[in-house]
């Protein structure tokens, strides 16, 4: 995903950012938009579906948009990816 985006001239996110309680993959704070890159292996099951939907609850509390992005979406689909950081970043293309 870095290298996706440092293709676009879009500002480039922290990575592996401590967020109150959580650690968040990329995140955008002037911005105030959060990018977590999700693998099948890891959030497959009903418990991480339940624990990732009160992550994002909890974010979105602290007044974060929260974006998850598969790693299927990265690598078969990364222009609309793009695209999707880039309107939440308030930017209006994408190289």
């Amino acid at each position: 995903m870095l290298e996706l985006l440092r293709r676009t001239g879009l500002p480039l996110p922290r990575t592996n950012v401590k967020v109150g309680r959580y650690e968040v993959d990329m995140l955008w704070r002037q911005e105030r938009l959060v990018v977590e890159i999700d693998g099948f292996a890891f959030h497959s099951t009903r418990a991480a579906f339940e624990r990732d939907r009160r992550r994002d609850a909890d974010l979105q509390a602290r007044g974060l948009k929260v974006m998850r992005v598969t790693w299927k979406q990265i690598v078969e689909e990364p222009e609309a990816t793009l695209v999707r950081v880039a309107r939440l970043l308030g930017a209006r293309a994408v190289a």
